[in-house]
């Protein structure tokens, strides 16, 4: 048997190029003087021998492919002005020919023929102008409304709207979506909540930030297809998007009618568990390149979340109710001097960021009970489908970057017959039905693999629960040469 479709849904999930350049830089161009993780960027970079799209192979179909900052600029390019053409730059993309709509479709045509759904763009928030023209909001309209025929025209998919001058204004984002919807009805717009990486500690207007944010995604939310809750550092990348996606949530329950959807970039799991969608910025040659420095993050969990969102894909920020637990855990990590790192910079020293114990869409709040430190453990219920996904988040903690505190966990299912997908390590995973399930067979499946296993004789029932461990979830669910940080597995009651 296998219980995960062979279909993908229309997720919005995308693959950005970004922390590929930055590992492309660090390893290729370590010696090149002034050279910047958008100098990366090139259609080498993309589709060479050694181009990172020669990857993903089993999820490109889950796939869009954002092509992210330095693809319409020449290298070495400072001046913001230049930002913002959305013209491939001749020198990075020499094999593109003709005007710029079909150099685009050429691009889009290229992304889609290696098996990803299709092409997405990088933008600034502003348009690309010599300094000394005026930037007026009709200029600006006439501007965005060619480049998104442009996009019709060229099959683009997906456009990120990221910084630029207008990039906190309201009025500026709401005018880009309007441009879409009138010129490339199929694109599908993200816009950005911008904050700073750690915001929180070492930060003395938290307070100020979050009301700022609560007004930015009452008013924007409405008008994106897509929210991003924008960059994290990497130590506290699951801490600082809890935090983000309960706020983004929490604000959402005010928003009648239409309402994008969250994305949560790189953190897979919070986006299974939560419906969230996924900007993934990992990629599997992090694992080959013994010169690379950074921790490297495990693909699994990319891989195990875009196959489950096959079977429960994002929904809208305001669909079902939102529980978040009043308990906050603290995450702590210590930077050491002269840390040597372009984004984000700081100073020597201990950081720390909380989040919400828990967050639930659809269902009441997990019971977790630990002896010491517990984890995130965050969960939903699919809105048409009933499909109950667990994501069980490591802590950074007591110097360890992913700590995984043992936990008995305790849900409420109200749909038996649903798919079941649990993401992470645990000690007790005990889901009470709505009706026994001591005759059911059971059955779970590796989200890496497309075949189930029947596990009936190795877990326990208890009328209406079903208790599984966390033991046996690990042995199922870890991944072939990977550091297992998050195994993942599927279970079905039949």
């Amino acid at each position: 048997m296998n219980f995960i479709p062979k279909t993908t849904k229309n997720t919005g999930n995308y693959f950005c190029t970004w922390k590929a350049q930055s590992i492309v830089k660090s390893l290729r161009f370590a010696d090149k003087e002034n050279f910047t993780t958008r100098d990366s960027m090139s259609e080498e970079f993309l589709f060479g021998e050694n181009g990172i799209l020669n990857a993903f192979d089993g999820v490109r179909e889950d796939l869009i492919v954002v092509i992210d900052d330095g693809w319409d600029v020449p290298y070495g390019a400072t001046p913001s002005s230049l930002f913002g053409s959305l013209e491939l730059d001749e020198k990075r993309f020499p094999s593109f020919k003709g005007t710029p709509k079909e150099k685009l479709k050429a691009l889009s045509d290229r992304v889609k023929q290696l098996g990803y759904k299709g092409l997405g763009l990088w933008v600034p928030a502003q348009s690309a102008a010599p300094e000394n023209v005026e930037r007026n909001e009709e200029n600006e309209r006439l501007f965005w409304e060619e480049r998104m025929r442009w996009c019709n025209y060229a099959d683009v998919l997906y456009l990120k709207v990221d910084w630029g001058i207008f990039s906190c204004n309201i009025e500026f984002r709401k005018m880009i979506t309007e441009s879409a919807r009138k010129f490339a009805p199929k694109l599908k717009i993200e816009h950005a909540l911008f904050r700073q990486p750690l915001f929180e500690s070492h930060c003395e207007n938290t307070e100020e930030i979050k009301e700022w944010s609560k007004q930015f995604v009452t008013e924007v939310l409405p008008y994106s297809d897509y929210l991003r809750t924008y960059d994290v550092a990497p130590e506290f990348r699951y801490s600082s998007t809890l935090s983000r996606v309960a706020d983004c949530l929490q604000t959402a329950q005010g928003i009648k009618g239409k309402c994008g959807i969250l994305n949560i970039e790189d953190t897979a799991v919070i986006g299974a568990a939560l419906c969230c969608s996924i900007g993934v910025m990992r990629h599997e040659f992090e694992t080959k390149c013994k010169n690379y420095k950074e921790r490297i993050r495990d693909i699994s969990e990319t891989f195990c979340a875009l196959r489950w969102q096959r079977i429960a894909p994002p929904v809208s920020a305001n669909i079902g109710e939102v529980h978040i637990a009043d308990e906050l855990l603290k995450d702590v990590w210590h930077y050491p001097k002269n840390m040597n790192r372009a984004w984000p910079k700081v100073s020597e020293g201990e950081y720390w960021h909380t989040a919400p114990a828990s967050i639930s869409r659809n269902m009441p709040l997990p019971i977790v009970e630990s002896d010491g430190e517990k984890p995130f453990v965050v969960c939903s219920t699919h809105p048409y489908n009933n499909a109950l996904c667990i994501g069980i988040i490591p802590r950074v903690i007591s110097g360890e970057l992913s700590f995984a505190p043992k936990a008995k966990i305790s849900v409420k299912d109200k749909d038996a017959t649903a798919p079941i997908g649990v993401l992470g390590k645990f000690d007790t995973l005990i889901i009470e039905f709505d009706k026994p399930v001591e005759q059911n067979r059971i059955f779970a499946q590796n989200l890496l693999c497309d075949k189930a296993v029947e596990i009936t004789d190795k877990v326990k029932t208890n009328k209406n629960q079903l208790i599984l461990s966390g033991e046996l979830a690990f042995e199922i669910g870890k991944a072939e040469n990977s550091q297992n940080e998050m195994p993942a597995i599927l279970l079905k009651l039949v």
